[in-house]
């Protein structure tokens, strides 16, 4: 972190989570997690320094105070190591399935004993974390989303844990799926496939910006202030519409 001198903003390195293509390339970044990021820029007087590396490895060079993360859901591990801001987003955490009769699964007691797909690196909250690898079993896999919805259809997983910012009905979220991620795509092996959701989200995820413990916390603190005021003001509630 740059020392803010007259007349410039605080640089901070900004760790954020790589998308790789069916190619493993890095895609751009998402044009509306750039507003975002924008928008708390102006509200904080920042300047992030955007750096896209594999998750795990994105929280350990936050853990090691180099920069700080974005995107970062809470666990009982992370809270004694990290200091969290506010939460800036609420995801509802989906399951995703191929095939039929379409499983139904409404309850974490649903998944015992299930093989269950998620982002490697990935917490989908407190209530994820005390059931992985206790009710189910957790398969973290690549960050390719493409590679993901390939391994469910070969029935590597009974299903993907998929968050969604935007939507709250279960119909909007598989439209969203099947033509953003699996038409979109434009992968031969997904053409014509159909992925099925869960009727209702199975957790309850939030999201923060996050630093290691005793670092760049007066950073976290401007954000929080930041999102104080957004939430009181409606800007960031208009700022986040769109953002799945």
């Amino acid at each position: 972190m740059s020392s803010a001198q007259a007349g410039e903003k605080q640089t901070v390195r900004l760790f954020l989570q790589e998308n790789l293509d069916q190619q493993g390339k890095q895609q751009a970044l998402d044009p509306k997690l750039t507003e975002i990021l924008a928008y708390f820029e102006r509200e904080t007087g920042l300047k992030f320094e955007p750096v896209i590396l594999p998750w795990k490895r994105a929280q350990l060079e936050t853990l090691h105070g180099d920069g700080i993360i974005y995107g970062f859901s809470r666990s009982a591990e992370r809270l004694r190591l990290y200091h969290f801001s506010q939460p800036v987003v609420v995801e509802r955490i989906w399951g995703v399935t191929y095939g039929s009769p379409k499983p139904v699964y409404k309850s974490v007691e649903d998944l015992r004993g299930k093989v269950v797909s998620t982002g490697r690196g990935f917490s989908h909250g407190m209530e994820f974390d005390r059931a992985s690898n206790v009710i189910f079993t957790v398969q973290e896999d690549s960050s390719s989303t493409v590679a993901r919805f390939k391994k469910l259809m070969a029935k590597r997983s009974d299903l993907m844990v998929w968050p969604v910012r935007g939507f709250e009905h279960a119909k909007d979220v598989e439209a969203y799926v099947n033509r953003t991620v699996v038409q979109d795509s434009n992968d031969p092996e997904l053409a014509g496939r159909h992925f099925d959701v869960t009727d209702r989200p199975l957790f309850y995820d939030t999201t923060h910006f996050a630093s290691t413990k005793g670092r760049y916390e007066d950073v976290i603190a401007k954000i929080d202030k930041a999102i104080a005021r957004g939430n009181k003001n409606g800007s960031l509630a208009v700022v986040l519409r769109g953002y799945h």
